[in-house]
């Protein structure tokens, strides 16, 4: 787990998509590249309509005074992380960006993309890429289905992303369909973070689950939260091997065609050893969520309280800050990806007291040395084997707040 790299620090260049991003900072100081302009560090605004942007780099704008703006044959890593629900906006700064990096020396341009799973870019345009009736209705038209997209970075000439659980095969496959022409091979330009070894090392470091989990449900809204448990739950059982009785159960839910609000949820299936919930601890997970209202429905569902809620990637909204405040929920738990829930004030003091904030960039950081540097395998390298690798798993992430 130590921090290696093939990279030499000034040969490697952190540069925000936006002005002055908080993880921008974060991987600048894991790194040991000091944030300031003398460590390789570059600004960039965005001024016009376009987003076209311009270097700020000591004071200068442009490329006068200094030619090349030492970008020449260095290694360039994009950061990029949300404020808004613009994912859009944040793609145009991403690929200007990424073209103003190569036209002016740069060996390699890298991205670290926290949220790259966003609304409608996960989705592939139905089988051998033609649109399904469906997908026309939903998807054509917009700019980030996952070809879109895969297509869109390579002609910006972005050699390699790294996110963090963007929790989607088809995403990864696009990119090897882009890049190679082969779907096996998109985790070479894809790496995607898994975040079940962080969750399994903050629910057993803080007690979270007692004795041998018989007083734990893992609960899942649908299919693809039923993976982040199973992982979530090896991971656990790898770090402590008497965790044997955490039970689990599924729902499914079904939505209006045409509003997409929900209708509709019901059990879909449970652990043989699933006996009930009452007097549980219920934890529900998901991998990004805005309403929170498939949580909310299940919790409403089963009824009861002891709910514990994780989402990776979480923008708070009003409605969901009123759902959120219900005292069925103990504890809502979700990574920083978006910088947003950190800053609302009505979040800050209305919920404050009952979440837990896992601050990702010392990940993101380890991550560009041992995998996009060192070309480790992501799950192979981070999930959990052994009681041994609690000490490996607690070097990766801070808490903002730690649950008491």
């Amino acid at each position: 787990m130590d921090l290696l790299g093939k990279i030499e620090p000034f040969d490697r260049v952190i540069i925000p998509v936006e002005p002055m991003d908080r993880f921008a900072r974060k991987l600048s100081k894991e790194l040991n590249q000091p944030w300031k302009p003398e460590g390789l560090i570059a600004h960039f605004l965005h001024e016009d309509a376009d987003y076209d942007p311009k270097l700020i780099l000591e004071g200068r704008e442009g490329f006068n005074d200094e030619p090349m703006n030492r970008l020449k044959g260095k290694h360039v890593y994009l950061v990029a992380s949300h404020k808004q629900w613009e994912p859009s906006l944040l793609l145009e700064r991403i690929c200007h960006t990424a073209d103003v990096c190569l036209c002016n020396g740069a060996k390699e341009v890298n991205l670290v993309w926290t949220n790259i799973r966003l609304s409608g870019n996960h989705l592939r345009p139905g089988n051998g890429n033609i649109f399904s009736k469906k997908d026309i209705i939903k998807y054509d038209g917009k700019s980030l289905s996952t070809l879109r997209l895969a297509k869109r970075f390579k002609n910006e000439g972005i050699s390699k992303v790294l996110t963090i659980h963007a929790h989607t095969k088809n995403l990864i496959e696009a990119f090897g369909e882009v890049y190679f022409g082969d779907v096996n091979k998109g985790s070479k330009i894809l790496i995607d973070l898994p975040i079940a070894p962080i969750i399994a090392h903050y629910l057993y470091t803080y007690s979270k689950i007692k004795n041998k989990g018989e007083k734990a449900v893992f609960v899942s809204t649908d299919e693809g939260s039923k993976e982040l448990c199973t992982d979530i739950m090896n991971n656990l059982k790898n770090l402590q091997p008497e965790f044997t009785d955490i039970s689990w159960i599924r729902f499914k839910k079904e939505r209006d065609p045409v509003t997409g609000y929900l209708k509709n949820i019901y059990e879909a299936e449970s652990s043989p050893n699933y006996n009930g919930h009452e007097n549980k601890d219920k934890f529900i997970f998901d991998d990004i969520v805005r309403s929170f209202a498939s949580m909310y429905g299940v919790i409403e569902k089963m009824g009861g309280d002891r709910f514990t809620m994780f989402a990776t990637h979480a923008h708070i909204t009003g409605r969901s800050q009123n759902l959120l405040r219900s005292e069925k929920i103990k504890e809502i738990i979700f990574t920083n990806t978006m910088a947003n829930n950190l800053e609302d004030p009505y979040y800050e003091h209305q919920l404050f007291g009952k979440t837990t904030v896992i601050k990702i960039g010392k990940y993101l950081a380890n991550a560009i040395l041992n995998v996009m540097e060192d070309g480790n395998d992501a799950d192979e390298f981070y999930t959990i084997k052994s009681p041994a690798d609690v000490h490996k798993i607690e070097r990766l992430y801070d808490l903002r707040k730690p649950f008491n």
